[in-house]
């Protein structure tokens, strides 16, 4: 099983487990049975949230139901009981409940884009360049992700780990302090230097025509594509450069006869100008990079 779907799987645990809690009354009966018959205690929110698990990935695997969906209906029936009058208060623990559901739901946009992208790529591109992008992608996301973390404990502190709801709403100078802190690390991220433009260089050898016209292809959330045509086909190397204000992840070129997946491999700062080489083997010495603007 490829990482982003034990990634897509994590998530629907994940996401099971506040339905999984709040449902958790309607499986005392069979928490009593297999105490009962086995010897053996199985809380209730233990039964709820493997059955609720189990049945997620029986829609999403089995059915097709797309990831985002199918945490709709989890987040559907976590907030049923409330909804049926349970006041709050009475709940234990309800703001804990919340947090696996909550996380995933700011998971679950990337994992469906990622199973998107991985599927609209095909097969034949190296697994690990995919999968090394994934882990650079998925560190970002829980870095910007630090912020609400921070949040999060204060509410935990100030409701007493949920039991008191009513202490949420006294989080006025945290939520501020969470937005200055994400606004620091956005900050610290950007790494323009001190150039006022960017190159973006691709090499890469397949077989291409031996004149080629190029053109734009897909675009995908962190990559796009770029496409030659014409020509009659030869074993070349190709060579190519772009300005551009945003810098991908990833870059797939195609031909009629051969498909190339180039990730990022050198960057260097020239005479006020950027340059972000994306190749699939040896990226160009610096020498190169100045031919590469012919």
């Amino acid at each position: 099983m490829r990482r982003h779907e034990r990634f897509s799987l994590g998530v629907l645990a994940l996401a099971s487990v506040s339905p999984g809690f709040s449902l958790a009354y309607h499986f005392n009966g069979v928490s009593s049975a297999i105490a009962g018959k086995f010897g053996l205690y199985v809380p209730s929110e233990v039964i709820s949230t493997v059955i609720l698990f189990a049945f997620s990935v029986y829609l999403h695997r089995v059915k097709g139901v797309s990831l985002p969906t199918v945490v709709i209906g989890l987040a559907v029936l976590y907030v049923l009981p409330y909804l049926g009058g349970v006041p709050l208060e009475e709940v234990p623990f309800v703001t804990l409940s919340a947090i696996p559901l909550g996380v995933s739901i700011v998971l679950i946009p990337y994992a469906h884009s990622l199973r998107s992208r991985m599927e609209s790529l095909g097969r034949g591109y190296p697994q690990e360049e995919l999968e090394n992008l994934m882990e650079r992608e998925l560190k970002t996301i829980f870095l910007s992700m630090l912020p609400g973390a921070m949040l999060l404990v204060y509410l935990l502190y100030s409701t007493s780990l949920g039991r008191n709801p009513i202490g949420l709403f006294p989080t006025y100078l945290s939520v501020l302090f969470a937005l200055l802190i994400g606004v620091i690390i956005s900050a610290l991220e950007r790494n323009e230097g001190t150039a006022s433009k960017t190159v973006l260089i691709f090499r890469t050898y397949m077989t291409a025509g031996d004149s080629f016209r190029v053109k734009g292809g897909s675009i995908w959330e962190n990559g796009f594509e770029i496409i030659l045509e014409g020509g009659s086909p030869v074993k070349r190397m190709v060579l190519l450069s772009f300005p551009s204000e945003s810098v991908p992840e990833y870059v797939v070129i195609r031909s009629p006869w051969d498909s190339k997946f180039l990730t990022k491999k050198k960057e260097s700062v020239e005479n006020g100008v950027r340059y972000i080489v994306f190749s699939t083997s040896r990226a160009p010495s610096s020498q190169d990079i100045p031919s590469a603007l012919q």
